[in-house]
C-alpha cells in the first residue's frame, strides 16, 4: 500500500454510483468536505474559506443552510441558525474577551432581542422594536446598543 495518496479531489460513490461525499479543493483552492443526502442535496459541509475561517454547515433535505458553526478570522467562535428561507434568525458567539452573546433576528433581518454578559459579568436581556429601540431591558441600566 502506498503511504501517501495525492489528488485535488476524492469522490465517494454508493453501490449504485451516486455521489455521497466529495473531499477536495474548491474553486479558490480552499479545502472542503461535502456530504450529500439521498436526493443528492448537500446535507453537511466542512471547509476552510478564503479568509482562513473554518466553517461547518448543516442543511435541510432541500439543501438549504440551517446551521452554521464557524471560527471567524478574529478568533471569535459563532453559531448561526437559519430559517427555511435561509435568513439568519439566531446568532450566538463569545467575544475574544470572553463575553457570551445571543441575538435574535426577525424575518426582516432586524435584531429584536439580545442576551449577553458584559466584561464585568453583568447580564443583560434587551428586546427591541423594528427601529432598534429598546422596549424591554433588564436590568434597566446599561444597553447593548449604543
Amino acid at each position: 500500500m502506498p503511504e501517501t495518496v495525492e489528488a485535488k479531489r476524492f469522490v465517494l460513490r454508493d453501490s449504485e454510483g451516486l455521489v455521497k461525499a466529495v473531499f477536495g479543493l474548491s474553486e479558490d483552492d480552499s479545502p472542503q468536505l461535502v456530504l450529500l443526502g439521498k436526493s443528492g442535496q448537500i446535507r453537511a459541509s466542512l471547509l476552510v474559506d478564503e479568509e482562513d475561517e473554518p466553517i461547518f454547515t448543516l442543511a435541510d433535505p432541500t439543501g438549504g443552510r440551517r446551521v452554521e458553526i464557524a471560527v471567524l478570522s478574529s478568533g471569535v467562535p459563532s453559531i448561526n441558525l437559519y430559517d427555511i428561507d435561509g435568513n439568519t434568525r439566531s446568532t450566538v458567539y463569545v467575544s475574544n474577551t470572553g463575553q457570551p452573546y445571543h441575538g435574535l433576528v426577525d424575518s426582516n433581518g432586524k435584531l429584536r432581542g439580545v442576551m449577553c454578559l458584559f466584561e464585568d459579568g453583568q447580564p443583560l436581556i434587551q428586546l427591541l422594536d423594528e427601529e432598534r429601540q429598546a422596549i424591554f431591558r433588564a436590568p434597566t441600566k446599561g444597553s447593548f446598543l449604543a
